[in-house]
């Protein structure tokens, strides 16, 4: 939804900003950071009566079971401050979901519309600012070990001004991709462990509170206990990683090594590089024979871990798979082109990430990964192409299988994708198409996903001799905002998708895919209400009552 308010504001802005909202103590540990902001929110921040889009994050969408991301337009009944939540209302949903008509939703989550009921005295610009400060500070500045820092420490000084510069250095690309995805994949880690460390924690209280608690439950508190152990050294050693980034001094350091390093293998001719770990020798000889037939007189080079040449090497570099598994942490060199190939049976030659967020992350030029398997059972996206093109060939790409939000490949406006003899399965939805991107599947097979494909306006996509089956909702989903003749949306068979200006089929088929081969989705738009007062159960006059048991009304 385009009519959200959004700011784009400098680092002094924010600097400064901040330094307003954080002035009440000369001396201000991290305790009292969520006081200050209680505070300042009650004060810029209108109680009642305006719609915002609430963005439900991942785990959310997980808990109620829908594809993320999803949006939906709320009339928030009840700001409360002291908790830095509010009451919302569900207005209207942009998909095809089913959720409670009321919760409780963190304020960072909200993102109040530029329309608003006028009848309704709010000061929509200044909650909408604060949200921005308040949501920007908590995702991009203040860092999850934070409420462990010494009480005796002003956070202020110490942090604020640092961490706002090494934001804005990542934004602006003055650090090197390769680091910066380095940090990135650092600071969601944290995140993603701070949120385990919360629920444990609450577990272990509940546990707690329960006297008359079995062995059972008692040995569950002490795996518990173990691995909120586990979380706290893993965070520390985040916190010691970021805190040498923060420091600009380190950070110029390692911008200039990068930049030199950069300009010194952009000079180098292709390699190519065969990775196998450890085997015997009838192993190797195998290997080298398999390899040969492809690179018969190249020069060749050997690599024990994918992880470390991907760190190394070059974008237009090579890289051959033995049969074993491979574990990278980053997309490194493949991000802007190369090939990543194995030798030997496809399902023997795994690939995998430490991340759990996205496996391979291609920003440009060409890259083609081929004959392997991508493990992405414990990542939220196993591909995406923002620009460039990506060539998947005889490949197998496998989610956990019952994940809600889990996506398999992800094409972005200007990228290319070409998928060729491949195997999807295990995802809410296995391919996305936006806007503006390109899709060929050729000769594959999708199955035992959510959705097979989704595609959106002016994506264009050719689907030739491939097969969408035991899909649990639809094989192809077209979202569209043009007319084509239909009310809300139309279920047909694949012959369906000759209607799709931009969609081109031949020989597609499929079999138990439970709502439907294909379905047509005119995309709703949402529009805040110009006149709540028309609907008794909107009126911001009519005080709310905040109990949770609302939650339960069912909202379609």
């Amino acid at each position: 939804m385009d009519q959200i308010l959004t700011f784009d504001k400098s680092l002094q802005q924010r600097l400064q900003e901040f330094r307003d909202v954080l002035s009440g103590y000369e001396v201000l540990p991290s305790a009292l950071i969520k006081k200050e902001w209680t505070f300042y929110l009650e004060l810029t921040v209108d109680p009642i009566g305006w719609q915002a889009v609430w963005k439900i994050p991942r785990l959310k969408c997980e808990d109620l079971n829908i594809p993320f991301p999803s949006i939906v337009l709320v009339l928030v009944l009840n700001v409360e401050y002291q908790s830095l939540l509010a009451l919302v209302r569900v207005l209207a949903v942009q998909d095809d979901i089913t959720i409670p008509e009321k919760h409780h939703v963190p304020l960072l989550q909200l993102w109040p519309t530029e329309e608003q009921d006028n009848s309704v005295a709010l000061n929509v610009q200044s909650t909408a600012n604060a949200l921005d400060m308040y949501r920007f500070f908590y995702t991009h500045v203040y860092m999850p070990w934070d409420n462990d820092e010494d009480d005796s420490v002003d956070w202020k000084s110490k942090h604020l001004e640092s961490r706002l510069r090494l934001f804005y250095d990542l934004k602006n690309g003055i650090i090197p991709r390769a680091t910066a995805e380095y940090i990135h994949c650092l600071l969601t880690e944290a995140r993603r462990l701070n949120s385990k460390r919360e629920y444990i924690e609450s577990q272990i209280s509940e546990d707690d509170d329960n006297v008359d608690c079995d062995d059972d439950t008692k040995d569950a508190t002490n795996r518990n206990v173990e691995s909120l152990m586990e979380i706290h050294v893993r965070l520390l050693e985040i916190k010691n990683e970021i805190d040498l980034f923060e420091n600009p001094l380190f950070r110029n350091v390692v911008i200039k090594k990068q930049t030199e390093l950069f300009t010194a293998r952009n000079n180098k001719k292709q390699q190519i590089w065969l990775i196998f770990s450890e085997g015997t020798a009838d192993s190797y000889i195998r290997f080298l024979e398999q390899v040969k037939i492809y690179y018969p007189s190249e020069l060749l080079l050997f690599a024990t871990s994918l992880a470390f040449k991907l760190e190394t090497s070059n974008s237009r570099d090579v890289f051959i798979l033995n049969e074993s598994e491979h574990i990278i942490s980053t997309t490194g060199a493949l991000e802007q082109g190369g090939i990543l190939k194995g030798v030997g049976s496809p399902e023997n030659i795994i690939l995998k990430s430490k991340s759990e967020d996205i496996i391979l992350d291609f920003i440009g030029g060409n890259v083609l990964i081929e004959n392997l398997t991508i493990d992405a059972k414990l990542a939220q996206c196993a591909i995406i192409v923002r620009s460039g093109t990506g060539v998947l060939k005889n490949c197998k790409i496998i989610g956990d299988g019952s994940s809600s939000t889990h996506q398999g490949i992800i094409i972005l406006a200007s990228a290319v994708v070409e998928i060729i003899d491949c195997e999807i399965s295990g995802f809410c939805t296995a391919i996305v198409g936006n806007s503006g991107s390109t899709v060929l599947i050729k000769n594959s097979e999708i199955h035992d996903v959510n959705y097979g494909m989704k595609i959106y306006d002016k994506c264009i996509a050719n689907v030739k001799k491939s097969k969408f089956h035991d899909c649990q909702q639809y094989g192809i989903v077209i979202e569209t905002e043009d007319n084509l003749n239909i009310d809300s949306s139309k279920v047909g068979s694949f012959e369906t998708l000759n209607i799709i200006p931009d969609m081109q089929s031949d020989c597609v088929s499929g079999s138990n895919n439970m709502k439907g081969d294909v379905i047509i989705n005119k995309r709703r738009k949402m529009k805040p209400m110009e006149d709540l007062f028309c609907n008794p159960d909107f009126d911001p006059t009519i005080i709310e009552d905040d109990n949770r048991e609302h939650e339960d009304d069912i909202m379609e």
